[in-house]
Protein backbone atom coordinates (compact mmCIF):
# COMPACT_ATOMS: atom_id res chain seq x y z
CA UNK A 1 0.00 0.00 0.00
CA UNK A 2 1.44 3.17 -0.57
CA UNK A 3 1.83 6.16 1.75
CA UNK A 4 -0.39 8.81 2.13
CA UNK A 5 1.28 12.05 0.32
CA UNK A 6 -0.23 15.41 0.88
CA UNK A 7 -2.22 16.90 -1.55
CA UNK A 8 -1.55 20.35 -2.82
CA UNK A 9 -3.13 23.43 -4.05
CA UNK A 10 -1.45 26.27 -6.16
CA UNK A 11 -2.70 29.75 -5.98
CA UNK A 12 -1.44 32.75 -6.94
CA UNK A 13 -0.16 36.16 -5.13
CA UNK A 14 -0.33 38.95 -8.38
CA UNK A 15 2.16 36.55 -11.23
CA UNK A 16 3.61 35.09 -8.48
CA UNK A 17 2.70 30.91 -7.34
CA UNK A 18 3.18 29.28 -4.80
CA UNK A 19 1.66 26.10 -3.42
CA UNK A 20 0.12 25.26 0.30
CA UNK A 21 0.26 21.99 1.37
CA UNK A 22 -2.56 19.95 3.28
CA UNK A 23 -1.19 18.19 6.39
CA UNK A 24 -1.33 14.30 6.54
CA UNK A 25 -3.46 12.81 9.42
CA UNK A 26 -1.74 13.52 12.19
CA UNK A 27 0.91 10.50 13.26
CA UNK A 28 1.84 12.47 16.26
CA UNK A 29 0.26 13.01 19.54
CA UNK A 30 -0.43 16.58 18.82
CA UNK A 31 -2.48 17.43 15.70
CA UNK A 32 -1.19 19.31 12.75
CA UNK A 33 -3.52 22.53 11.83
CA UNK A 34 -4.67 23.86 8.58
CA UNK A 35 -2.79 25.78 6.51
CA UNK A 36 -3.40 29.35 6.17
CA UNK A 37 -5.80 29.72 3.77
CA UNK A 38 -5.06 31.74 0.18
CA UNK A 39 -8.55 33.38 -0.59
CA UNK A 40 -9.67 37.19 -0.15
CA UNK A 41 -10.69 37.71 3.17
CA UNK A 42 -14.40 38.87 3.44
CA UNK A 43 -15.39 42.31 4.35
CA UNK A 44 -16.78 40.84 7.76
CA UNK A 45 -13.08 39.11 8.37
CA UNK A 46 -11.57 42.57 8.41
CA UNK A 47 -13.99 43.96 10.53
CA UNK A 48 -14.12 41.34 12.89
CA UNK A 49 -10.78 41.79 13.59
CA UNK A 50 -10.21 45.35 13.04
CA UNK A 51 -12.83 46.35 15.97
CA UNK A 52 -10.86 44.84 18.18
CA UNK A 53 -8.48 47.70 17.75
CA UNK A 54 -11.45 49.93 18.82
CA UNK A 55 -11.32 48.20 21.79
CA UNK A 56 -7.48 48.62 22.85
CA UNK A 57 -7.35 52.31 21.63
CA UNK A 58 -10.27 53.23 23.84
CA UNK A 59 -8.59 51.58 26.86
CA UNK A 60 -4.84 52.82 25.84
CA UNK A 61 -6.12 56.43 24.96
CA UNK A 62 -8.19 56.43 28.27
CA UNK A 63 -5.33 56.01 30.01
CA UNK A 64 -2.92 57.99 28.05
CA UNK A 65 -5.72 61.23 28.26
CA UNK A 66 -6.68 61.15 31.87
CA UNK A 67 -5.32 58.88 34.09
CA UNK A 68 -2.69 61.10 35.23
CA UNK A 69 -5.06 63.94 35.65
CA UNK A 70 -6.69 61.55 37.75
CA UNK A 71 -4.18 60.52 39.92
CA UNK A 72 -3.13 63.90 40.53
CA UNK A 73 -6.57 66.12 40.32
CA UNK A 74 -9.23 63.70 41.93
CA UNK A 75 -7.11 61.15 43.80
CA UNK A 76 -4.78 64.22 45.44
CA UNK A 77 -1.89 62.42 44.68
CA UNK A 78 1.80 64.57 44.73
CA UNK A 79 2.77 64.91 41.23
CA UNK A 80 6.04 63.50 41.36
CA UNK A 81 4.30 59.95 43.59
CA UNK A 82 1.78 60.34 40.40
CA UNK A 83 4.06 60.08 37.62
CA UNK A 84 6.31 57.65 39.11
CA UNK A 85 3.19 55.46 39.41
CA UNK A 86 2.19 55.93 36.01
CA UNK A 87 5.90 55.39 34.69
CA UNK A 88 6.22 51.97 36.43
CA UNK A 89 2.96 50.88 34.99
CA UNK A 90 4.51 51.51 31.44
CA UNK A 91 7.82 50.28 32.14
CA UNK A 92 6.17 46.33 33.37
CA UNK A 93 3.97 47.29 30.41
CA UNK A 94 6.84 47.37 27.97
CA UNK A 95 9.04 44.75 29.86
CA UNK A 96 6.36 41.82 29.79
CA UNK A 97 5.16 42.55 25.95
CA UNK A 98 7.96 40.02 25.02
CA UNK A 99 7.26 37.94 28.29
CA UNK A 100 3.68 37.42 27.44
CA UNK A 101 3.78 37.24 23.96
CA UNK A 102 6.20 33.99 24.52
CA UNK A 103 3.44 32.86 26.99
CA UNK A 104 0.77 33.33 23.77
CA UNK A 105 2.47 31.69 21.59
CA UNK A 106 2.84 28.79 23.43
CA UNK A 107 -0.66 28.53 24.69
CA UNK A 108 -1.74 29.41 21.24
CA UNK A 109 -0.31 26.17 19.95
CA UNK A 110 -2.37 24.44 22.74
CA UNK A 111 -5.71 25.70 23.15
CA UNK A 112 -7.15 26.31 19.36
CA UNK A 113 -5.02 29.61 18.88
CA UNK A 114 -5.12 33.48 19.58
CA UNK A 115 -8.92 34.55 19.77
CA UNK A 116 -8.93 31.62 22.22
CA UNK A 117 -6.55 33.85 24.52
CA UNK A 118 -8.50 37.32 23.74
CA UNK A 119 -11.27 36.02 24.54
CA UNK A 120 -10.10 34.45 27.76
CA UNK A 121 -8.01 38.22 28.41
CA UNK A 122 -11.38 40.39 27.34
CA UNK A 123 -13.76 41.01 30.45
CA UNK A 124 -10.26 40.99 32.79
CA UNK A 125 -9.18 43.82 30.80
CA UNK A 126 -12.24 45.76 30.65
CA UNK A 127 -12.92 45.69 34.29
CA UNK A 128 -9.61 46.11 35.36
CA UNK A 129 -9.33 49.35 33.53
CA UNK A 130 -12.51 50.16 35.79
CA UNK A 131 -10.44 49.65 38.81
CA UNK A 132 -7.62 52.20 37.85
CA UNK A 133 -10.25 55.08 38.08
CA UNK A 134 -11.41 53.99 41.24
CA UNK A 135 -10.90 55.34 45.04
CA UNK A 136 -11.57 52.66 47.46
CA UNK A 137 -9.44 53.91 50.26
CA UNK A 138 -8.14 56.99 52.03
CA UNK A 139 -5.01 58.42 52.75
CA UNK A 140 -2.27 58.77 50.25
CA UNK A 141 -0.03 55.53 51.49
CA UNK A 142 -3.81 53.11 50.57
CA UNK A 143 -4.65 55.32 47.91
CA UNK A 144 -1.02 55.14 45.95
CA UNK A 145 -0.79 51.38 46.74
CA UNK A 146 -3.83 50.80 45.28
CA UNK A 147 -3.04 52.85 42.14
CA UNK A 148 -0.28 50.93 41.72
CA UNK A 149 -1.67 47.48 41.98
CA UNK A 150 -4.55 48.56 40.12
CA UNK A 151 -2.44 50.45 37.05
CA UNK A 152 -0.35 46.78 36.85
CA UNK A 153 -2.99 44.52 36.89
CA UNK A 154 -4.81 46.79 34.12
CA UNK A 155 -1.23 46.72 31.77
CA UNK A 156 -0.96 42.71 32.39
CA UNK A 157 -4.73 42.13 31.33
CA UNK A 158 -4.07 44.46 28.78
CA UNK A 159 -0.98 42.91 27.19
CA UNK A 160 -2.45 39.88 27.66
CA UNK A 161 -5.31 40.68 25.66
CA UNK A 162 -3.17 42.58 22.71
CA UNK A 163 -0.28 40.22 22.01
CA UNK A 164 -2.44 37.49 20.55
CA UNK A 165 -4.36 40.28 18.66
CA UNK A 166 -1.52 41.99 17.02
CA UNK A 167 -0.32 38.60 15.47
CA UNK A 168 -3.73 37.42 14.40
CA UNK A 169 -2.84 38.81 10.88
CA UNK A 170 0.10 36.28 10.49
CA UNK A 171 -2.62 33.61 11.14
CA UNK A 172 -5.58 35.08 8.82
CA UNK A 173 -3.92 35.15 5.55
CA UNK A 174 -0.40 34.89 3.95
CA UNK A 175 -1.56 37.28 1.20
CA UNK A 176 0.35 40.64 1.37
CA UNK A 177 -2.29 42.72 0.14
CA UNK A 178 -5.01 41.40 2.58
CA UNK A 179 -2.83 42.08 5.40
CA UNK A 180 -2.05 45.94 4.16
CA UNK A 181 -6.29 45.47 4.01
CA UNK A 182 -6.14 44.22 7.63
CA UNK A 183 -3.87 46.48 8.62
CA UNK A 184 -6.17 49.72 7.15
CA UNK A 185 -9.17 48.66 8.80
CA UNK A 186 -7.00 47.93 12.10
CA UNK A 187 -5.86 52.11 11.52
CA UNK A 188 -9.90 53.12 11.52
CA UNK A 189 -11.19 51.36 14.27
CA UNK A 190 -8.08 52.43 16.31
CA UNK A 191 -9.01 56.33 15.19
CA UNK A 192 -12.72 55.83 16.17
CA UNK A 193 -11.60 54.23 19.95
CA UNK A 194 -9.39 57.06 20.60
CA UNK A 195 -12.32 60.07 19.56
CA UNK A 196 -14.98 57.81 20.83
CA UNK A 197 -12.95 57.93 24.16
CA UNK A 198 -11.87 61.59 23.69
CA UNK A 199 -15.55 62.52 23.96
CA UNK A 200 -17.30 60.49 26.12
CA UNK A 201 -15.13 59.95 29.39
CA UNK A 202 -14.90 63.60 30.26
CA UNK A 203 -18.66 64.02 29.46
CA UNK A 204 -19.72 61.37 31.70
CA UNK A 205 -17.47 61.97 34.65
CA UNK A 206 -18.44 65.20 34.48
CA UNK A 207 -22.39 63.98 35.05
CA UNK A 208 -21.48 60.97 37.22
CA UNK A 209 -17.59 60.75 38.41
CA UNK A 210 -14.56 58.98 36.83
CA UNK A 211 -15.40 55.33 38.02
CA UNK A 212 -19.13 55.33 36.36
CA UNK A 213 -16.93 56.66 32.68
CA UNK A 214 -14.23 53.78 32.86
CA UNK A 215 -17.02 51.35 33.61
CA UNK A 216 -19.16 52.37 30.64
CA UNK A 217 -15.77 52.15 28.53
CA UNK A 218 -14.49 49.14 30.51
CA UNK A 219 -17.88 47.45 29.54
CA UNK A 220 -18.03 48.43 26.03
CA UNK A 221 -14.60 47.56 25.49
CA UNK A 222 -14.56 44.09 27.03
CA UNK A 223 -17.71 43.02 24.95
CA UNK A 224 -16.02 44.24 21.83
CA UNK A 225 -13.30 42.01 22.46
CA UNK A 226 -15.19 39.03 22.59
CA UNK A 227 -16.65 39.88 19.46
CA UNK A 228 -13.29 40.02 18.29
CA UNK A 229 -12.53 36.96 19.49
CA UNK A 230 -16.21 35.12 18.32
CA UNK A 231 -15.45 36.46 14.39
CA UNK A 232 -11.69 35.26 15.07
CA UNK A 233 -12.41 31.76 16.00
CA UNK A 234 -11.69 31.50 11.81
CA UNK A 235 -7.73 32.05 12.48
CA UNK A 236 -5.62 28.77 11.73
CA UNK A 237 -4.34 27.53 15.09
CA UNK A 238 -0.28 27.55 15.20
CA UNK A 239 1.50 24.28 14.09
CA UNK A 240 3.22 22.52 17.04
CA UNK A 241 6.71 23.07 17.88
CA UNK A 242 9.37 19.82 18.31
CA UNK A 243 11.54 21.93 20.17
CA UNK A 244 11.63 22.50 24.04
CA UNK A 245 8.38 25.20 25.00
CA UNK A 246 10.15 27.16 27.47
CA UNK A 247 10.15 30.33 28.14
CA UNK A 248 14.12 30.75 28.23
CA UNK A 249 13.50 28.90 24.75
CA UNK A 250 11.12 30.81 23.38
CA UNK A 251 13.26 34.36 24.39
CA UNK A 252 16.51 32.56 23.15
CA UNK A 253 14.87 31.63 19.99
CA UNK A 254 13.64 35.22 19.91
CA UNK A 255 16.87 36.72 20.14
CA UNK A 256 18.31 34.10 17.49
CA UNK A 257 15.38 35.07 14.56
CA UNK A 258 15.89 38.73 15.47
CA UNK A 259 19.74 38.57 14.57
CA UNK A 260 19.23 36.56 10.88
CA UNK A 261 16.07 38.29 10.20
CA UNK A 262 17.60 41.95 8.81
CA UNK A 263 14.02 42.71 7.13
CA UNK A 264 12.70 42.45 10.89
CA UNK A 265 15.42 44.67 12.31
CA UNK A 266 15.01 47.52 10.06
CA UNK A 267 11.37 47.76 11.22
CA UNK A 268 12.65 47.84 15.31
CA UNK A 269 14.67 50.76 13.67
CA UNK A 270 11.36 52.11 11.83
CA UNK A 271 9.36 51.66 15.03
CA UNK A 272 11.88 53.45 17.49
CA UNK A 273 12.13 56.64 14.91
CA UNK A 274 8.51 56.79 14.33
CA UNK A 275 7.80 56.79 18.20
CA UNK A 276 9.84 59.20 18.44
CA UNK A 277 8.66 61.62 16.27
CA UNK A 278 5.22 61.43 15.66
CA UNK A 279 5.45 61.13 19.86
CA UNK A 280 7.20 64.47 19.52
CA UNK A 281 4.72 66.12 17.47
CA UNK A 282 1.91 64.74 19.30
CA UNK A 283 2.85 65.60 22.90
CA UNK A 284 3.61 69.13 21.38
CA UNK A 285 -0.01 69.58 19.99
CA UNK A 286 -1.26 71.00 23.63
CA UNK A 287 1.69 73.35 23.87
CA UNK A 288 1.67 74.18 20.12
CA UNK A 289 -2.08 75.38 20.62
CA UNK A 290 -1.81 77.37 23.94
CA UNK A 291 1.45 79.37 23.50
CA UNK A 292 2.36 79.12 19.74
CA UNK A 293 -0.71 79.62 17.93
CA UNK A 294 -2.45 81.29 21.24
CA UNK A 295 -5.60 79.21 20.22
CA UNK A 296 -6.90 77.24 23.35
CA UNK A 297 -10.45 77.34 21.77
CA UNK A 298 -9.24 75.41 19.15
CA UNK A 299 -7.20 72.58 21.20
CA UNK A 300 -10.18 70.01 20.50
CA UNK A 301 -9.64 70.92 16.76
CA UNK A 302 -5.88 70.51 17.10
CA UNK A 303 -5.75 67.30 18.79
CA UNK A 304 -8.46 65.83 16.50
CA UNK A 305 -7.38 67.28 13.18
CA UNK A 306 -4.38 64.26 12.93
CA UNK A 307 -6.91 61.61 13.81
CA UNK A 308 -9.31 62.23 11.83
CA UNK A 309 -6.76 62.75 8.72
CA UNK A 310 -5.87 59.65 9.59
CA UNK A 311 -8.79 57.51 9.59
CA UNK A 312 -9.58 58.93 6.09
CA UNK A 313 -6.32 58.60 4.74
CA UNK A 314 -5.62 54.72 5.76
CA UNK A 315 -7.80 53.26 3.39
CA UNK A 316 -6.10 55.01 0.62
CA UNK A 317 -3.10 54.00 1.34
CA UNK A 318 -4.01 50.41 1.47
CA UNK A 319 -4.70 50.91 -2.63
CA UNK A 320 -1.68 52.29 -3.22
CA UNK A 321 0.09 49.41 -1.87
CA UNK A 322 -1.64 46.83 -3.68
CA UNK A 323 -1.13 48.35 -6.96
CA UNK A 324 2.46 49.61 -5.91
CA UNK A 325 4.60 48.27 -3.10
CA UNK A 326 4.44 48.84 0.33
CA UNK A 327 8.12 50.12 0.59
CA UNK A 328 7.10 52.71 -1.85
CA UNK A 329 3.85 53.70 0.00
CA UNK A 330 5.60 54.05 3.51
CA UNK A 331 7.89 55.99 1.29
CA UNK A 332 5.37 57.99 -0.23
CA UNK A 333 3.71 58.74 3.39
CA UNK A 334 6.69 59.68 5.32
CA UNK A 335 7.88 62.29 2.52
CA UNK A 336 4.22 63.75 2.40
CA UNK A 337 4.14 63.49 6.34
CA UNK A 338 8.02 65.65 6.27
CA UNK A 339 6.32 68.36 3.73
CA UNK A 340 3.74 68.77 6.66
CA UNK A 341 6.42 68.86 9.04
CA UNK A 342 8.22 71.82 7.42
CA UNK A 343 4.82 73.61 6.91
CA UNK A 344 4.27 73.34 10.26
CA UNK A 345 7.46 75.19 11.05
CA UNK A 346 7.16 77.93 8.68
CA UNK A 347 3.60 78.34 9.23
CA UNK A 348 2.60 81.44 11.03
CA UNK A 349 0.86 81.82 14.30
CA UNK A 350 -1.61 84.20 12.96
CA UNK A 351 -4.25 83.05 11.57
CA UNK A 352 -3.82 79.41 12.56
CA UNK A 353 -5.18 77.90 9.44
CA UNK A 354 -2.34 77.01 7.72
CA UNK A 355 -1.09 75.31 11.35
CA UNK A 356 -4.22 73.60 10.75
CA UNK A 357 -3.88 72.64 6.99
CA UNK A 358 -0.09 71.61 8.11
CA UNK A 359 -1.19 69.36 10.99
CA UNK A 360 -3.75 67.77 8.06
CA UNK A 361 -1.38 66.90 6.02
CA UNK A 362 1.53 65.07 9.46
CA UNK A 363 -2.13 62.95 9.67
CA UNK A 364 -2.73 61.99 6.10
CA UNK A 365 1.02 60.95 5.72
CA UNK A 366 1.53 59.28 8.93
CA UNK A 367 -1.47 57.02 8.59
CA UNK A 368 0.75 55.52 6.13
CA UNK A 369 3.39 53.78 9.05
CA UNK A 370 1.08 52.05 11.09
CA UNK A 371 -0.95 50.74 7.91
CA UNK A 372 2.47 49.78 6.33
CA UNK A 373 4.31 48.63 9.23
CA UNK A 374 1.42 46.26 10.17
CA UNK A 375 1.51 44.77 7.19
CA UNK A 376 5.29 44.14 6.40
CA UNK A 377 5.67 42.72 9.99
CA UNK A 378 3.61 39.60 9.08
CA UNK A 379 5.78 39.41 6.08
CA UNK A 380 9.01 39.77 7.49
CA UNK A 381 7.63 36.87 10.09
CA UNK A 382 7.38 35.10 6.89
CA UNK A 383 10.46 35.57 5.74
CA UNK A 384 12.66 34.73 8.91
CA UNK A 385 10.55 31.43 8.80
CA UNK A 386 11.64 30.92 4.97
CA UNK A 387 15.30 31.15 6.09
CA UNK A 388 15.94 29.27 8.86
CA UNK A 389 12.83 26.65 9.57
CA UNK A 390 11.48 28.30 12.47
CA UNK A 391 8.58 30.49 13.07
CA UNK A 392 8.47 33.30 15.58
CA UNK A 393 5.33 35.24 15.63
CA UNK A 394 3.62 36.95 18.52
CA UNK A 395 7.25 36.91 19.83
CA UNK A 396 7.88 39.19 17.18
CA UNK A 397 5.12 41.22 18.26
CA UNK A 398 6.22 41.63 21.17
CA UNK A 399 9.14 42.88 20.62
CA UNK A 400 8.11 45.39 18.25
CA UNK A 401 5.81 46.65 20.71
CA UNK A 402 8.31 46.52 23.62
CA UNK A 403 10.22 48.98 21.05
CA UNK A 404 7.46 51.02 20.87
CA UNK A 405 6.37 51.41 24.63
CA UNK A 406 10.27 52.06 25.77
CA UNK A 407 10.57 54.90 23.02
CA UNK A 408 7.33 56.58 23.86
CA UNK A 409 8.59 56.89 27.62
CA UNK A 410 11.84 57.98 26.44
CA UNK A 411 10.20 60.73 24.28
CA UNK A 412 8.08 61.91 26.76
CA UNK A 413 10.83 61.94 28.79
CA UNK A 414 12.85 63.85 26.19
CA UNK A 415 10.09 65.93 25.64
CA UNK A 416 9.65 66.94 29.34
CA UNK A 417 13.54 67.84 29.43
CA UNK A 418 13.95 70.22 26.59
CA UNK A 419 11.48 72.04 27.95
CA UNK A 420 12.94 72.28 31.08
CA UNK A 421 16.08 73.47 29.30
CA UNK A 422 14.13 76.11 27.44
CA UNK A 423 12.71 77.52 31.05
CA UNK A 424 9.39 76.88 30.23
CA UNK A 425 6.78 77.67 32.90
CA UNK A 426 2.85 77.67 32.22
CA UNK A 427 2.07 81.22 33.22
CA UNK A 428 5.20 82.98 31.97
CA UNK A 429 6.45 81.58 28.25
CA UNK A 430 9.70 82.85 27.60
CA UNK A 431 10.63 83.52 23.80
CA UNK A 432 12.92 80.48 23.88
CA UNK A 433 10.33 77.77 25.27
CA UNK A 434 8.54 78.69 22.30
CA UNK A 435 11.01 77.87 19.86
CA UNK A 436 11.62 75.07 21.70
CA UNK A 437 7.62 74.08 21.54
CA UNK A 438 7.78 74.63 17.67
CA UNK A 439 10.91 72.62 16.98
CA UNK A 440 9.51 69.83 18.80
CA UNK A 441 6.35 70.04 16.98
CA UNK A 442 7.67 70.16 13.33
CA UNK A 443 11.25 70.46 12.73
CA UNK A 444 12.62 67.54 15.05
CA UNK A 445 9.77 65.14 13.75
CA UNK A 446 10.96 66.10 10.61
CA UNK A 447 14.13 64.82 10.96
CA UNK A 448 13.05 61.58 12.61
CA UNK A 449 10.70 61.06 9.02
CA UNK A 450 13.25 61.83 6.89
CA UNK A 451 15.59 58.93 8.85
CA UNK A 452 13.11 57.08 8.57
CA UNK A 453 12.53 57.30 5.07
CA UNK A 454 16.73 55.89 4.54
CA UNK A 455 15.95 53.35 6.37
CA UNK A 456 12.65 52.03 4.62
CA UNK A 457 14.49 52.15 0.95
CA UNK A 458 16.46 48.98 1.50
CA UNK A 459 13.50 47.00 2.82
CA UNK A 460 13.54 44.31 0.30
CA UNK A 461 10.60 42.10 0.63
CA UNK A 462 8.92 43.10 -2.48
CA UNK A 463 4.85 41.28 -3.61
CA UNK A 464 7.78 38.40 -5.49
CA UNK A 465 9.99 37.86 -2.88
CA UNK A 466 7.34 36.87 -0.79
CA UNK A 467 5.54 35.07 -2.79
CA UNK A 468 9.30 32.97 -2.52
CA UNK A 469 8.86 32.82 0.66
CA UNK A 470 5.70 31.18 0.71
CA UNK A 471 6.55 28.95 -1.71
CA UNK A 472 9.77 27.73 0.72
CA UNK A 473 7.20 27.45 3.46
CA UNK A 474 5.00 25.22 1.62
CA UNK A 475 7.92 23.12 0.32
CA UNK A 476 9.57 22.50 3.46
CA UNK A 477 6.06 21.50 5.10
CA UNK A 478 5.97 18.90 2.16
CA UNK A 479 9.16 17.90 2.94
CA UNK A 480 8.36 17.32 6.51
CA UNK A 481 5.44 15.65 5.93
CA UNK A 482 7.02 13.43 3.66
CA UNK A 483 9.39 12.50 5.92
CA UNK A 484 6.85 11.69 8.38
CA UNK A 485 4.58 9.40 6.36
CA UNK A 486 7.88 7.26 5.46
CA UNK A 487 7.37 8.79 1.72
Amino acid sequence: MKPWRAPTHTFRETDQEFTVTHQPPSTASTPTPPPLQPERLTLGRRLGYGVGDFAFVALWQGCALFLLYFYTDVLGLPPLLAGAIYLIGMAWDAVSDPLIASWAERRARQDGGYAHLIGLSALPAGLSFTLVFTQPFDGTALIALWALVTHLAFRTAFTCASMPYNALPARLTPNGHERSALSATRVVFAGLGGLMVAVTIPAIAAASGHAIAALAIGLVAGLVLLLCARLMRIAPPLPPTSGPSTLTADLRGLGSATRQNRPFQALLVLMLLGTLGYGMFTQSLLYLANHVLQQPDLVPLILATPVLTMIVAAPAWMMLAARTSKRLTMMCGLGLAALGYAALGLAPTTPPGAALIAIAVIGTGSAAVPVMFWSMLPDVIDHGHARSGTRVEARAFGLATFVQKVTAGLTALFVGGLLALSGYAPDAVTGEALVTIRLMASWLPAVFTLAMIAVIRGYPIDQASHASNLKKIAADAETASATRTGG
